[in-house]
């Protein structure tokens, strides 16, 4: 498998779909959150059960993912772990991009993601990287898509030679907790994540919403709100969690007209990547429930015989969920390619059939990604 990856990236236009697994176990995957929010939408209940159903899967997200971002850009021990799996992933393909042969494909990678935390931004950043995210300026960046697309290079002091080198364009699909809005300019950037501190100084106690368990459903949900009052912070609370210019983890996506056009163009972008001719698209901790962005993936792998899709599944489990949604026969160019832990038996109560590992950043990292250009790595190391 290593080696045909290998030869598919010398010759093809990269890109990533990364999801929420990869900022796992620092941020708390979404889990039914979404399918539950959705279902809440179409369920006849009263208003009140609805808006403190809404507030508590709200809060239930905001709590393990939307705040802790703030940890992020502080570079706390608890998130430390994460960036430095990333780093080690942009790391790995700076040095891919570096040694590509091809001198018609640029030294690009295209990185989708639908996570709407700061980690890649803070790791390339980091790193000191050459990236694009969208914005362009210094103490106002805006956000523009025309930003996106642009390669670099570099001259030597003494001799004008000219080099390309790599860059990574991030492509925040659900939004970001870095961007703002400005009347007048647009979509901004901001460095502090002004809107999730603005959410957090609106606090809810836990006795104020429901427990979201992990297995819980809109029945459980219901019945557990019944006969409870919505009170006024809960209702601010949710106020400011809907400030926040990231897609809701619901149907109904960005409520924002500026916000949906550019969601919309996002994804227009992600399907252009794809339709090229010889692409390679790697997806990572993603579980393809985003119903959008799984039917741009298959119509793309069913138009074009040339793209080829790495799914790098978690587990053999999330392997046949993700084959699930896909559906049978979901590709007629045998296009998509599955690449999840081998398994194994071991002795628990008689012989259970489990992963070897799981495919989490750091697997990736170290088992698929770091192989590719080992060879060549021990080469120059003994030449050097």
């Amino acid at each position: 498998m290593n080696d045909q990856i290998k030869d598919t990236i010398q010759d093809c236009n990269i890109n990533f779909l990364v999801g929420s697994g990869l900022s796992f176990p620092f941020l708390k995957t979404l889990g039914n959150i979404e399918s539950l929010l959705t279902e809440l939408e179409r369920v006849a209940l009263p208003d009140g059960e609805k808006r403190l159903i809404r507030a508590s899967l709200y809060r239930s997200y905001f709590d393990g993912v939307i705040s802790k971002n703030l940890e992020i850009v502080k570079e706390s021990a608890g998130s430390k772990g994460v960036l430095e799996n990333y780093q080690q992933f942009l790391r790995i393909w700076n040095s891919i991009l570096l040694r590509r042969k091809s001198t018609i494909l640029s030294k690009e990678a295209n990185i989708f993601t639908t996570n709407v935390d700061v980690f890649l931004e803070k790791a390339l950043e980091d790193l000191g990287l050459e990236y694009n995210d969208g914005f362009n300026g210094r103490f106002r960046p805006s956000f523009s898509l025309s930003n996106f697309k642009k390669s670099r290079f570099k001259k030597s002091l003494h001799y004008d030679n000219i080099a390309e080198i790599p860059v990574f364009n991030l492509l925040k699909l659900h939004g970001s907790l870095c961007w703002d809005l400005d009347d007048n300019e647009g979509i901004i950037f901001s460095s502090d994540l002004g809107r999730v501190t603005a959410a957090i100084s609106k606090p809810v106690s836990a006795d104020h919403v429901l427990e979201i368990a992990d297995n819980c459903t809109m029945a459980t949900l219901s019945a557990a709100a019944e006969g409870k009052v919505v009170d006024e912070s809960v209702d601010a609370f949710v106020a400011s969690y809907d400030e926040l210019l990231i897609v809701n983890p619901t149907k109904d996506k960005f409520k924002h007209t500026l916000l949906n056009q550019t969601y919309y163009e996002l994804l227009r972008l992600y399907s252009n990547e794809l339709e090229k001719e010889n692409s390679v698209l790697f997806v990572m901790g993603f579980s393809f429930a985003d119903e959008h962005i799984r039917e741009i993936t298959l119509r793309a792998a069913n138009s074009n015989p040339t793209l080829i899709v790495y799914v790098i599944a978690h587990s053999s489990k999330a392997e046949d969920q993700i084959e699930g949604r896909f559906g049978a026969n979901h590709t007629k160019n045998d296009n998509v390619v599955f690449i999840f832990p081998p398994r194994q038996l071991k002795p628990a109560a008689g012989l259970v059939d489990q992963d070897a590992f799981k495919y989490d950043l750091p697997t990736i990292n170290t088992k698929v990604f770091a192989e590719l250009f080992k060879e060549e790595e021990e080469a120059e190391e003994a030449a050097g």
